[in-house]
């Protein structure tokens, strides 16, 4: 992922599916972030994962959908999102070898 730093961080976020990484070259090692449902992720910083569980606004942002993302139960009260991740690191990969992720992801499945 390639994350341009001139732009906010909302033009930074991409869609995550099943899994986030992060790979540092110089010794080898990689993180990965899988989770059990769609999200918002990013790497705005060199070392960090952002994954965005819950957006709630309280006001239309003005990027289409036309109202406030606000969404509350039936006491008013804003909704949670339960979420299960599971992290894997895997130290001294090289970039052609095999997905350890991908065996865990399908295993959690």
């Amino acid at each position: 992922m390639t994350v341009e730093y001139n732009l906010n961080s909302t033009a930074n976020y991409y869609p995550v599916v099943s899994a986030i990484a992060i790979r540092d070259d110089s010794t080898k090692t990689q993180m990965t972030v899988m989770n059990d449902r769609a999200q918002g992720g990013s790497s705005l910083k060199t070392g960090r994962i952002e994954l965005m569980q819950n957006r709630r606004l309280f006001a239309d942002d003005a990027r289409g959908v036309g109202q406030a993302l606000n969404e509350c139960d039936d006491r008013g009260v804003g909704i949670t999102v339960p979420a299960t991740y599971y992290m894997q690191f895997v130290f001294g990969t090289n970039e052609g070898d095999a997905s350890l992720q991908r065996i865990v992801q399908q295993r959690v499945d």
